[in-house]
């Protein structure tokens, strides 16, 4: 039997709205365009929605939550997909020590550019890791880094990529990067 679960308490619990809100950080800081430290404000009372189709856990010894099935969080700053969802407790239990997303791990945010226009940037991966002490997301198995039509592609399996809250990427492992010119410059 396929269970639908929605769970907003546990966001609450664990902070992990403001934490799962930095998941993606940006590709071109300053440009406006998303991914983190130049996309929008988190607004006052957000609300963080996770979804699972077979199963969704906590285990409060172990102060962690499981979702499975067809996962999806919906946060007024993105929109993340994955097969399985942990988030894992600080010891302290007053925030989050990691959440781990597996299995086909879709992140999207839609924003702005600093002249208006819509900008989609979305990360793919089999695994991303997001450490709220830091900021970084670590993406791994076959990482994915698209904005708008510009894009960063492992070419390897054991390629990383990390993301940071300031909005740099640091690959390391073998990558292919498109960037593709437009506007007046382009010819």
């Amino acid at each position: 039997m396929i269970r639908f679960f929605v769970l907003q308490l546990v966001c609450v619990a664990f902070g992990a709205a403001g934490a799962l809100a930095q998941l993606a950080p940006s590709m071109n800081p300053g440009q406006g365009g998303g991914f983190g430290g130049s996309s929008k404000e988190r607004p006052p009372n957000a609300e963080t929605v996770i979804t699972a189709m077979d199963e969704s856990t906590f285990d409060n010894r172990s102060g962690v939550a499981e979702f499975t099935g067809s996962v999806t969080v919906k946060d007024p700053q993105f929109t993340l997909t994955c097969d399985r969802l942990k988030a894992f407790l600080n010891q302290d239990r007053k925030g989050l020590e990691r959440v781990e997303a597996t299995g086909n791990v879709v992140i999207r945010q839609e924003n702005k550019d600093a002249k208006g226009k819509d900008v989609v940037s979305v990360a793919k991966s089999g695994k991303a890791v997001f450490h709220p002490a830091t900021g970084d997301v670590d993406l791994t198995e076959w990482p994915k880094v698209e904005q708008g039509i510009n894009a960063h592609i492992a070419t390897d399996s054991g390629t990383k990529m990390i993301l940071n809250r300031a909005g740099k990427i640091n690959t390391t492992g073998s990558s292919r990067t498109m960037i593709v010119e437009t506007g007046d410059g382009a010819k």
